[in-house]
């Protein structure tokens, strides 16, 4: 068996994946059809998704999925034509994470979060192979009385739908707003786990104070790095913190935050044995797939078959699921 094969055929793990990011062409293309019946601009549309040569225009492309996902309608099939993606990918546990949105006089936050479920609930019947759950997302871009919303959204519905929703996400431009650690806090206490999006770019200060947070995942880390200059200190810091890190290698080289997939912080905190997992960030972005990560992975770095599977095994113990859902997921692995 290839690598290729068997990275398809592996049972895998995704922790990080964003669902507006995570908009396949079909998908796009049957949400635009939707909203506009009669246009044949479409192909136009998704031109414009492909042209971006930094971080900061990648979060532009964003702005595409979300004119097309205003109303419960829309959230529901985006939702659940990705789930079904992920699992035809060989996907066995899905964490998804979106920030709510409210659109005047077509939905509210809440009617988000519940298309969602919806979604969750009906891809629960139809794809009994894939375990899926919702981390609900703060945008640094959005401010401090949004994050305090949907926190608050998100423990109200952590009472409602505890199956399902798990985590917050810090997330968003990192060029932009702050880290809200107070209401992460806030969250914390109320029962959710943390993931935070962390040292996308440099910032000493912010990544010291989310280390001594201690989220229960990190994601990216591409600025926590042994070969950046004055960047050692931090290093060690997240090497002795043992935080699992969310590593998108594909993301990160084609936004530019590494140079090459050779030069990935993977690397270098694999070869540490510090606790990572692979994940795809935003596979309709950036035109990829968990297996496709899998296989770069193992083509770079020089992983093997039982190298993967591990990667994939290990990965189950920093999901946000239940004990028990962390054993079926091992066994369907090994």
């Amino acid at each position: 068996m290839n690598l290729e094969t068997f990275c398809q055929s592996l049972p895998k793990v995704e922790l990080h994946a964003h669902l507006n990011g995570s908009l396949s062409t079909d998908t796009l293309k049957k949400l635009y059809k939707m909203q506009n019946p009669d246009s044949d601009e479409v192909e136009n549309l998704l031109t414009d998704m492909k042209s971006f040569s930094s971080l900061g225009e990648c979060f532009k492309v964003f702005d595409i999925a979300h004119s097309l996902t205003i109303t419960p309608e829309a959230v529901f099939h985006c939702t659940y034509d990705t789930i079904k993606e992920f699992r035809d990918d060989g996907v066995i546990y899905l964490e998804l994470r979106s920030t709510p949105r409210a659109v005047h006089g077509k939905m509210t936050k809440e009617e988000y979060v519940e298309a969602i479920v919806k979604a969750f609930e009906a891809c629960k019947t139809d794809f009994p192979s894939i375990l899926v759950k919702l981390l609900i997302s703060i945008n640094r871009k959005q401010g401090y009385k949004a994050a305090e919303e949907n926190i608050n959204l998100a423990i109200n519905f952590l009472k409602k739908y505890s199956q399902y929703i798990v985590g917050l996400d810090l997330s968003g431009d990192p060029m932009t707003g702050d880290a809200f650690l107070e209401l992460l806090r806030k969250a914390r206490t109320a029962g959710l786990k943390i993931a935070a999006h962390c040292a996308e770019i440099s910032n000493e200060m912010e990544t010291i104070d989310i280390l001594e947070f201690k989220p229960d995942r990190l994601g990216h880390c591409t600025c926590i790095h042994p070969t950046l200059q004055g960047s050692d200190k931090l290093f060690q810091m997240l090497l002795d913190s043992r935080i699992p890190v969310e590593l998108c290698l594909t993301s990160n080289v084609q936004c530019k935050t590494v140079p090459t997939y050779e030069a990935h912080q993977f690397k270098y905190l694999y070869e540490a044995g510090h606790p990572v997992c692979l994940a795809t960030d935003d596979k309709g972005v950036f035109r990829t797939s968990l297996s496709r990560e899998y296989q770069i992975a193992g083509s770079t770095f020089g992983l093997g078959p039982e190298e993967l599977r591990e990667l994939s095994s290990s990965s189950v113990q920093y999901a946000f699921a239940s004990e028990h859902e962390k054993q079926v997921l091992l066994s369907k692995i090994k």
